[in-house]
């Protein structure tokens, strides 16, 4: 029970700060299949659960998690069985992203519960070591699969778990990849499907708009970002360029040619200037350029440019792993 009570209190702490914060958290409900150790006496059998993933940064993190066996027969015990419910929590290590996939490795422990013991087999505390793969399917939605090595720590039996899960990035916007459509000419016309990210886009959907929607304008803000853009919607009006609109957000305006990577994009807000403070940080120039997606006007976010496609591909894991994860490579 002390360790329920932990579980739930680190699962408040985490959202409390998610409200001040800037972190990312992800949920991944699972299942898979349970191997246990010959010597324990139990049937192998399926699981299910879910877990809370809360990171320090992009590389390290917090997880949280759950996971439960139904009506597992004991081996020994003709006609019984026992449910299984596991609490743990693992730290984990993800290292940098690699053409959509990321591996990523935990260590640490938990509490197995028994709703049937019988004989030596009873609730106990376990440790375990595990590792897995991620596969990005948007900036959203990944996959995962993982395999977690589990000692008990009182019967010393050892168990092996494996799992498939969906994980969602809460907070995090979810890309639409569901194609384009490009004039050649009056005559002819040419279909092509986006990869998903973080895969950089091939070089032949460059001119491709993507909007991963609008980000959120911290508090205070919003009244601000109503002004500039009734001051931007004005000027644009009178064929002024958005030099201006720029000034006022800290970054620059661009209609110059060449190979950008966008790190945002906004539709309704002006990016908040913690935002492109953070570029700077980084040491980027934030570089401001409004669009048309889809009959909407949007503020996209770039750095560059750069002379050549394969150029901005070099710089884009490196911006990724510094400023956003969706970022992609733009054409003007």
């Amino acid at each position: 029970m002390k360790f329920v009570k932990l579980c739930l209190s680190a699962t408040l702490l985490i959202s409390l700060n998610s409200v001040a914060a800037d972190y990312e958290y992800e949920v991944i409900p699972k299942i898979g299949q349970s191997f246990y150790d010959d010597d324990s006496g139990l049937d192998d059998e399926f699981l299910y659960g879910v877990d809370l993933n809360y990171y320090f940064n992009k590389e390290a993190g917090l997880q949280i998690g759950y996971q439960r066996n139904d009506d597992v027969e004991y081996k020994w015990y003709p006609s019984q069985t026992t449910d299984i419910q596991q609490f743990y929590m693992n730290f984990l290590y993800e290292p940098t992203k690699n053409n959509g996939f990321t591996p990523f490795f935990l260590v640490g422990g938990g509490y197995e519960d028994l709703s049937n013991e019988i004989g030596d087999k009873k609730s106990q505390a376990f440790a375990n070591v595990g590792a897995g793969v991620k596969y990005a399917l948007d900036s959203a939605f990944d996959i995962s699969a993982e395999v977690k090595y589990i000692k008990k720590l009182d019967t010393m039996d050892s168990d092996v778990v494996t799992n498939i899960g969906l994980g969602y990035k809460w907070g995090m916007p979810v890309a639409s990849y569901l194609g384009a459509q490009n004039s050649v000419s009056s005559g002819s016309n040419k279909t092509a499907s986006f990869k998903p990210q973080p895969i950089p886009l091939p070089e032949n959907l460059l001119n491709d708009e993507i909007s991963f929607g609008d980000l959120p304008v911290p508090k205070g803000e919003e009244q601000k970002s109503k002004d500039i853009f009734a001051q931007k919607e004005a000027s644009a009006a009178n064929g002024v360029a958005t030099q201006d609109h720029a000034s006022k957000t800290g970054g620059f305006a661009t209609d110059a040619n060449g190979y950008y990577i966008q790190v945002g994009a906004y539709a309704k807000n002006i990016p908040s200037q913690e935002f492109l403070d953070s570029i700077a940080q980084s040491g980027y120039q934030p570089i401001l350029k409004e669009a048309s997606v889809r009959g909407k006007k949007v503020t996209k976010i770039l750095i560059g440019p750069y002379g050549s496609y394969e150029e901005a591909k070099s710089k884009l894991p490196e911006i990724k792993h510094k400023i956003n994860r969706t970022a992609f490579i733009y054409k003007i």
